[in-house]
C-alpha cells in the first residue's frame, strides 16, 4: 500500500471551497481525526504520568523535606499495593459466586503487572531526595504542561544482588585478593 496519504491540513489545497461530500472533504475529515487520535492518546499519557506524581506528591508527609532512596522504593511499594484492597474484594465476590472475573478485576490486574513490568526496567518518577526539587513538587499544582519543572530520576526496582549487600552479605569483589593465573 502506497504511502501517499496527505497527513497535514497544510498539503492540501483550496480547503476553503469544497463540495460538503467531495474526495478532499473526506481527506480533511480523516486528518482531522487522525490529529485529534494522536493528541489524545499523548495527552493521556502526560495524564497518567501526572495521576502518578501526584499520588507521590501527597503520600509523602509534609513535614519531611526530603527522602533517600530507600524510601523512595517504600513509596513505590506502597503505590503497587494501592488496589490489592479491591482486587481482594473483587476475588472473594468472584469465589462466593463462582463466576469468571469480572472487566475491572481484569483490568486492575493488567494495570499491576504493567506497572510492575515499568519498576523492573526503571519508573521515572519525581526525585524527591533533594530538598530542592520536592519544594518544586509540592508547589505543582498537578498540570501535565508544568510537569518539566520538576527534577527526575528513574528507579529501578532493586535487585537481588543489591538486596544481599543491603542484608549485610555484600560479597568483596577486590580485583588484588583474586588469583589470577
Amino acid at each position: 500500500m502506497p504511502n501517499n496519504k496527505r497527513h497535514t491540513l497544510k498539503t492540501i489545497k483550496k480547503r476553503e471551497n469544497l463540495h460538503p461530500y467531495s474526495r478532499k472533504a473526506q481527506q480533511l475529515a480523516r486528518i482531522v481525526m487522525r490529529k485529534d487520535k494522536i493528541g489524545s492518546k499523548v495527552n493521556s499519557k502526560k495524564d497518567n504520568i501526572a495521576n502518578r506524581w501526584l499520588w507521590f506528591r501527597y503520600s509523602l508527609d509534609d513535614g519531611v523535606a526530603y527522602t533517600d532512596e530507600k524510601g523512595m522504593h517504600e513509596l513505590v511499594q506502597l503505590y503497587l499495593k494501592r488496589h490489592d484492597d479491591e482486587l481482594a474484594e473483587l476475588r472473594a465476590q468472584r469465589q462466593k459466586t463462582k463466576r469468571p472475573k469480572s472487566q475491572r478485576e481484569h483490568l486492575l490486574e493488567a494495570t499491576l503487572t504493567s506497572e510492575k513490568d515499568e519498576y523492573r526496567s526503571g519508573m521515572d518518577l519525581p526525585d524527591m531526595t533533594i530538598r530542592k526539587s520536592l519544594e518544586v513538587l509540592r508547589q505543582w499544582d498537578g498540570d501535565s504542561n508544568g510537569m518539566d519543572k520538576i527534577r527526575t530520576i528513574r528507579l529501578h526496582m532493586p535487585s537481588e544482588h543489591d538486596k544481599k549487600e543491603n542484608s549485610g552479605m555484600a560479597i568483596d569483589t577486590n580485583p588484588d585478593d583474586m588469583d589470577t593465573k
